[in-house]
């Protein structure tokens, strides 16, 4: 479940036409079926499938993580 901030933030957006990836930081548990959840919250968007990292993820972690979605 992602937090009430992100919640919101999808409840009150239009993602028509959008592409979204979610990703989080966590010491411990992993997304789960957050972007599901999220992306049936929203309605509207091509949600993919999200990531998840370390509490303090490697900068080249997450660089490659980017260059890998062939944005």
């Amino acid at each position: 479940m992602a937090a009430w901030p992100v919640d919101s933030f999808v409840e009150n957006n239009d993602f028509t036409g959008k592409t979204v990836i979610p990703f989080a930081t966590s010491a411990s548990s992993g997304l789960g079926e957050s972007g599901q959840l999220l992306a049936d919250m929203a309605g509207t968007g091509n949600w993919q499938e999200g990531m998840r990292f370390g509490s303090r993820p490697d900068e080249a972690d997450v660089q490659e993580w980017v260059n890998g979605l062939g944005l």
